[in-house]
C-alpha cells in the first residue's frame, strides 16, 4: 500500500489479508492519499510492515520501560523501541525490513481501541523518520491574515469546541485534534492528519450552527463518548490541506466563568510544546530533528496561554477571543 502524507511517500507492506484490510480501513480515517503514486514509490523500501498471522516476538529482557498514553508500555534501549499494547507489539528502529514493524495479536475487532492505538503509534514513528512530527492540536486559518492558528492541548482541553465555533464563523479548518509539523522552505508547516472531528455532547449543545445543519451527520461514538463526524460539507469556509502557523494557543479549562489570556515567551511556548510531544524526548533517533522543529515553531509563532472559562461555550465570545490572539491584541 502506497500513500502520500504531507507530500512524503509512505509504503506500507501487509503480510496477510486481514492485516491489509484493517490497516487500510484505519488509514482511511486519516489524510493519507493513495492516488498518483509512481513506480519509484512502489519500489522503495517499506516504512511499515504489518502482520497479524505471525507470532508476536518476545521483547528483549532488561530494557527500561515506561507507560504510554492510552494504555501500554514502551521498552527501549535508546535506539530500538518496543511498544506493547494488549499483547500486540510495535518495533521501532529494529533490524527488520522496515523502520517500523507491527505484530497484531489478532485478529482484533477492526474498531478495537487497542488496534487504533497500535497502528497510530506505528504510523507516527514512521512519519518521524521522514521529518513529520505529530502534535495534538487543532488547526484553522485566520481569514484576515491567512496565517495558521494552532490550538494545542490534550483531550478535554476545549480544542474541538473552539474549532467548531471558528469553522462555523467562516474560518477555514485543517483538523480539530491531530496534525503534523515539518520544515517547509524557511517556515514550519502544519498538515492535518485526522479526517473526522470528535465532539462531546456539551460541544454539540453549545453549537447552534451544528444543531441547524442538515449536513451534520455523526457517524460513530467513541469509547470516551464523543460524536464523530466528517466536517467537509458541513462548514462553508472549507478545508485547507496545510498552513504556516502564526499563532499558538494553549487552552486549559479554568472552571471559572470568564476566560483569561496570557502572552507566552518563546521559551515558555517551547516547554509546552515538548510536554505535548513526549516522543521528542523518548525517540532518541529522531529527537534532534523533532526538537529543532518545535523550537523553530516556538520562535515563528506568537503564543498564548488560554485559561478557558464557560464563556467560551458561546460561539461569539470564543471567536472574538481567538481572533484577538491571531491579531496580537493580547499582551
Amino acid at each position: 500500500m502506497i500513500y502520500r502524507v504531507a507530500g512524503q511517500p509512505l509504503r506500507v507492506d501487509a503480510e496477510d489479508a486481514w492485516a491489509a484490510r484493517v490497516t487500510a480501513a484505519l488509514f482511511a480515517e486519516w489524510y493519507l492519499d493513495s492516488d498518483g503514486v509512481g513506480a519509484a514509490e512502489r519500489s522503495s523500501a517499506p516504512a511499515m510492515v504489518v502482520r497479524s498471522a505471525a507470532p508476536v516476538p518476545r521483547i528483549p529482557a532488561g530494557l527500561p520501560a515506561f507507560e504510554i498514553a492510552g494504555g501500554g508500555r514502551c521498552h527501549t534501549d535508546g535506539g530500538t523501541s518496543y511498544i506493547d499494547i494488549d499483547g500486540s507489539m510495535v518495533a521501532i528502529g529494529g533490524p527488520g525490513p522496515a523502520d517500523v514493524e507491527v505484530w497484531m495479536n489478532g485478529p482484533l475487532a477492526p474498531d478495537a481501541p487497542a488496534l487504533t492505538r497500535l497502528v497510530s503509534y506505528a504510523l507516527s514513528a514512521a512519519l518521524r523518520r521522514r521529518g513529520l512530527f505529530e502534535l495534538h492540536s487543532a488547526a484553522l486559518v485566520d481569514p484576515q491574515s491567512g496565517a495558521g492558528v494552532l490550538i494545542i492541548g490534550p483531550s478535554g482541553s476545549g480544542k474541538s469546541t473552539q474549532t467548531v465555533h471558528l469553522a462555523a464563523a467562516g474560518w477555514p479548518f485543517l483538523t480539530d485534534d491531530v496534525l503534523l509539523l515539518g520544515q517547509e522552505a524557511a517556515a514550519i508547516q502544519a498538515w492535518p492528519l485526522r479526517r473526522c472531528f470528535a465532539i462531546t455532547a456539551e460541544t454539540f449543545a453549545a453549537s447552534r450552527f451544528l444543531q441547524t445543519r442538515t449536513s451534520f451527520d455523526p457517524i460513530a461514538v467513541q469509547e470516551d463518548d464523543k460524536r464523530l463526524f466528517v466536517p467537509h460539507g458541513v462548514f462553508t469556509a472549507g478545508f485547507r490541506d496545510s498552513c504556516v502557523a502564526g499563532t499558538l494557543v494553549f487552552p486549559e479549562l479554568s472552571g471559572g466563568r470568564r476566560s483569561r489570556v496570557f502572552r507566552l515567551s518563546a521559551g515558555e511556548a517551547m516547554a509546552r510544546l515538548i510536554r505535548m510531544s513526549p516522543w521528542s524526548c523518548y525517540d532518541r533517533t529522531t529527537a534532534a530533528g523533532h526538537l529543532a522543529v518545535l523550537s523553530a515553531l516556538a520562535r515563528q509563532a506568537r503564543a498564548y496561554s488560554l485559561l478557558a472559562g464557560t464563556d467560551l461555550l458561546d460561539a461569539e465570545s470564543s471567536t472574538d477571543l481567538i481572533a484577538g490572539c491571531a491579531a496580537g491584541v493580547w499582551t
